[in-house]
């Protein structure tokens, strides 16, 4: 039975509960009030009434009935009419449901009510847009995973074949291996950025947190990076806060993030320092990571931290774009904040706000 027809027979039984209640009511009610009314006597006196007195009760009886039955008439039709009006957007709801089950994420419910309806609407068209963006981000890993492995593919099969001629000398070998190694490592990275992504978005995801004391932690992540940035001929300058910054978090995953923050500025800085700050200001603390590299062009700014974005060339030639994602998501997880404020060609300014702990 369709919800079109429980709600006509829901007001059809409404209506009759009613005749049949006041049926009842007025054949009890008239009869003993009919002798006071009419004939002036006390309630509680028993007479016989009258041909005229019956007949009127009879009038009485047929005339809830016939306004009962025309009140079902009406009834019916108004739940119909009402009903129609109510299940229209209910109906739209389900054709935009059937489509979204076939894929067609672009459609969205044209309902504009303030009501549970409309309500209902934003949300179903609220899914709809997650639904796309997901669609999206599903269709920009496979382009992506697939070109950037198919780049280190062809390279490590071209170089296999170089290993198997012997026309080369054995120092070409041996700069082939390296090279085979090189591209085997950046396939790795990536399978392992694509790893953690995925770990974070699943429902499994949890943070092992603990009280960290801030300064010690940045100055550990840096000592580690240290000598990349050497090999370079570039400098990573310190400039902690005076005193201790204690917050609550994961150090493994905070760790994490200020070795990917650092490990870019490395990479896009060709001369110049890298300098990492951190000072106190309220209940929040603030890590920067700041570099003199070849900054981002202004275009890009607002998507740098979208996954799989890859905006300028020059930024773009190694990894997924998901790297800057995973740095969001990880400070969003310790209910932080992460902005970057960067000119081309002038460097670049990533900030880190997380909350402190006494």
């Amino acid at each position: 039975m369709s919800f079109k027809i429980k709600l006509i027979l829901s007001h059809i039984i409404v209506v009759l509960i009613v005749i049949v209640f006041s049926f009842i009511f007025s054949d009890i009610y008239v009869r003993q009030n009919f002798v006071r009314i009419i004939i002036g006597m006390g309630p509680n006196i028993e007479v016989m009434l009258t041909p005229q007195g019956i007949r009127f009760l009879e009038t009485v009886r047929q005339t809830l009935l016939i306004s009962g039955l025309i009140s079902i008439g009406i009834g019916a039709l108004l739940a119909f009419l009402l009903s129609s009006f109510a299940l229209r957007p209910l109906k739209e709801m389900q054709k935009f449901v059937r489509k979204i089950s076939k894929g067609e994420f672009e459609e969205r419910v044209h309902i504009k009510s303030n009501d549970e309806i409309g309500e209902l609407a934003s949300s179903l068209n609220y899914m709809a847009a997650r639904l796309t963006d997901i669609e999206n981000m599903r269709k920009t890993l496979v382009q992506n995973v697939s070109h950037d492995l198919r780049t280190p593919v062809a390279s490590i099969k071209g170089y296999m074949e170089l290993i198997e001629d012997e026309s080369f000398t054995k120092e070409e070998k041996e700069r082939a291996i390296e090279v085979i190694k090189d591209e085997i490592e950046r396939m790795e990275r990536m399978l392992r950025d694509i790893s953690k992504l995925s770990a974070i978005d699943s429902k499994n995801f949890t943070l092992h947190t603990d009280r960290i004391e801030l300064n010690t932690l940045i100055k550990n992540s840096v000592d580690l990076l240290r000598m990349e940035a050497e090999k370079k001929g570039l400098q990573l300058k310190l400039e902690l806060s005076q005193g201790n910054i204690f917050i609550e978090g994961d150090s493994k995953r905070i760790t994490e993030v200020m070795g990917n923050l650092i490990t870019n500025a490395i990479k896009f800085t060709d001369q110049g320092c890298i300098t990492i700050k951190t000072l106190t200001a309220k209940s929040e603390a603030k890590i920067i990571v700041e570099d003199t590299g070849i900054g981002i062009d202004k275009k890009d700014l607002p998507h740098i931290f979208e996954r799989f974005y890859k905006g300028d060339t020059s930024r773009s030639s190694d990894g997924t774009g998901i790297g800057l994602t995973i740095v969001k998501e990880l400070i969003h997880a310790h209910k932080g904040t992460v902005e970057v404020e960067s000119e081309k060609g002038r460097g670049s300014r990533f900030t880190i706000t997380l909350p402190v702990v006494s």
